[in-house]
Parts: structure tokens; C-alpha cells; sequence
């Protein structure tokens, strides 16, 4: 007898629960939106994405569209804030419903640039002599050493092949 009345219980919690959490997580998920695009016949979306150059896994992601995001004929869907700077060329683009705004899309973020480059030691000269141990590559011992596969095999005649070094060797270091 004592059972049934704890199962209501955890039920009623469980139902409370659910309903204080989902309004929660619905307001969450809330993004900036660009507007509305009601699908036209033979409009699919990547034409409508590249429209608006918007990404089409986020307009898929927005309206929770499955794959293989499948859109239908008057179906509405909400275009996000969420720009596509690697569109590719050629391929259809649908008709705009709406303008965006005009700095739409926003600069693409600024690529760092590299620092300087170290200069390469002149060829000839060792600064380490380095002995090849078993499961060594060329590779690792110019990483390790910060110069290149060319540099070391410029000044170490005996080298012909860059994937084959053997242990026991000694090598000239640049």
C-alpha cells in the first residue's frame, strides 16, 4: 500500500521537473535571426543559405531539420544571424523575401599572421651531432632539433632518401 503512493509522488515530481526545465532550455537555445523565408517549389537549402549567405546546417539547425534536411513547398522557415564566408561557387541561389541588413554578412575574423621566421644555420656547419636511435624519422629529429628534412639532408651527403636513415648513424645537425 505504501508504494503506490510514493510512485505518485515520483511521478508528480518527475512531471514538475520536466516542466520547469523545458521553458528554460527552449529560451536558451534562442539566437538572432536574420527573418523568415517561406519555400518556394524547387527551392532546397543551400539555394536559400546562399541567398542570404547564411550557413545551411544553421538554418537547419534553427528550424530542426533533420538530415537530409528535407524542405517542403510554403514551409517557413527561420533564417539565423549565422554567416557563411566559405561558399562555394557556381550552384543555384534563390530569390531573396527579405533584404538583410546592410553590413550583412560581418567581416570574416582576421587570420593571425605568422611571426618571423628563424633563419636557416648556413649548410655545412654542425651545432649538434645527433646519434639515430631505433624508430627514428628525419622528420622528428628536424622537429625536435626546430630545422628542416632539406637542411639536414644538405649537409649530410649520405642521406639520398628522407624516409630512410638507420640507427646507429651519426647525423650532422645544421
Amino acid at each position: 500500500m505504501k508504494v503506490v503512493p510514493r510512485i505518485i509522488v515520483l511521478v508528480i515530481v518527475l512531471a514538475l521537473s520536466v516542466m520547469v526545465v523545458l521553458p528554460v532550455s527552449a529560451t536558451s537555445n534562442a539566437q538572432a535571426q536574420l527573418g523568415q523565408h517561406t519555400v518556394k517549389q524547387g527551392e532546397w537549402i543551400y539555394c536559400i543559405a546562399r541567398a542570404y549567405k547564411v550557413s545551411p546546417w544553421s538554418i537547419a539547425a534553427a528550424n530542426g531539420i533533420p538530415w537530409p534536411y528535407y524542405v517542403y513547398t510554403n514551409q517557413v522557415l527561420t533564417i539565423p544571424a549565422e554567416p557563411w564566408y566559405n561558399i562555394p561557387p557556381g550552384g543555384q541561389t534563390c530569390a531573396q523575401q527579405f533584404t538583410p541588413p546592410a553590413d550583412w554578412p560581418p567581416l570574416p575574423p582576421a587570420t593571425p599572421t605568422p611571426g618571423p621566421v628563424p633563419p636557416t644555420p648556413v649548410p655545412g656547419v654542425c651545432r649538434y651531432y645527433h646519434p639515430v636511435l631505433w624508430g627514428q624519422t628525419l622528420s622528428g629529429i628536424a622537429w625536435y632539433y626546430g630545422t628542416t628534412i632539406q637542411a639536414i639532408m644538405n649537409v649530410n651527403s649520405g642521406i639520398t632518401n628522407p624516409n630512410l636513415i638507420y640507427a646507429g648513424s651519426t647525423l650532422c645537425i645544421p
